[in-house]
């Protein structure tokens, strides 16, 4: 019955049948998956999908380095299968010799194997100034960063800000109600004196700006998911923005017709990647076999659920989906090819 539903409704799009899931080769590029688990490479090598685990800036730097370690470790036993994309630390922004640190950490990356770098939501949404400012992703302190990751033609995988609904009031059954539920902390709704949304997107924008030939992967669509027009206007303003639509593919069965996105995807075909957000870490001990078997399972089914989304329910044309689900990711990181 849902086979014929979809088959419908891709009909009543005027497109043609999807390939099967198997036949598109698939990167997830936008996953934290920092357990070892050969049961889960095991189905990525099955189903043709690669991955690419993010290392997230963390508010302590002394477990900045052991995440890179486990990334690049995680990376050189199961490379093609997995990459890893790097972080910097935020903490010592205020040492004179900062800048300098930096650059020489992201070169030490990239010699390990990262394609790209992560910065993410505290910058805008967290860290201060010395003088209580929050510090937001234009701050002329980012520029020699941004503008040597542009050198090293590595792109900007940047979590900035968070959905609209964080700065709105809490509705139950909501897309991201979940997530503010059990994540206070980044439930900004009322806190005077915070940035706004609009605050964050417009620094963001300043930054594709000053920056022409950094390329920016906008994680979540960018944050961008409750309004795709204003999405549209930003990719049509700047040519280094890409999105990925990492746990946003929800979102947007939720908020839209299956003809308004199927018309961006189509639009925006070269600009779009495929993503989940999804996470597996349990610490440094390798999870028992049945958990990481399970895991495995579980994460197959949502890879093919959302196939089913993006092929069938939309109908993307084939060309679209390659793209999407690999192309782009190998143009702005050709390791992956």
């Amino acid at each position: 019955m849902i086979f014929a539903l979809t088959a419908v409704m891709a009909l009543s799009l005027g497109v043609t049948a999807a390939p099967a899931f198997e036949d598109i080769p698939k990167i997830d590029v936008h996953g934290h998956f920092f357990d070892d688990m050969p049961e889960f490479v095991a189905m990525l090598d099955r189903i043709d999908m690669r991955v690419i685990n993010i290392c997230v800036n963390s508010i302590a730097p002394e477990l900045l380095e052991p995440a890179e370690m486990r990334a690049e470790m995680l990376y050189q036993t199961y490379k093609p299968h997995m990459f890893f994309c790097s972080t910097f630390d935020l903490t010592r922004r205020d040492q004179p010799d900062y800048i300098q640190n930096v650059i020489a950490w992201l070169d030490k990356s990239y010699a390990a194997g990262a394609i790209s770098t992560k910065l993410w939501k505290d910058v805008g949404m967290e860290i201060k100034s010395p003088d209580g400012k929050y510090i937001m992703p234009d701050d002329d302190m980012f520029d020699p960063i941004y503008d040597h990751i542009a050198k090293a033609g590595k792109p900007l995988t940047a979590h900035l800000a968070d959905p609209l609904e964080a700065w709105q009031p809490l509705k139950e059954g909501s897309m991201h109600y979940k997530y503010y539920s059990q994540n206070p902390q980044w439930y900004v709704y009322g806190r005077e004196g915070f940035p706004t949304h609009e605050q964050i997107m417009a620094a963001r924008d300043n930054v594709l700006a000053k920056h022409p030939d950094l390329l920016m992967i906008g994680s979540h669509l960018a944050s961008l998911d409750h309004d795709l027009d204003a999405l549209a206007r930003r990719l049509d303003k700047y040519a280094n923005l890409y999105v990925d639509v990492s746990a946003r593919t929800g979102c947007l069965r939720a908020y839209y017709t299956p003809e308004k996105v199927r018309e961006f995807f189509v639009k925006y075909q070269d600009r779009i990647l495929y993503g989940t957000d999804s996470d597996k870490f349990s610490g440094p001990e390798q999870p028992p076999a049945e958990v990481r078997a399970a895991f495995a399972e579980s994460m197959e089914k949502s890879y093919r659920n959302d196939f089913d989304y993006y092929g069938r329910e939309l109908g993307l044309p084939e060309e679209v989906l390659n793209k999407f689900y690999h192309g782009n990711a190998e143009r702005l990181m050709p390791a992956l090819k």
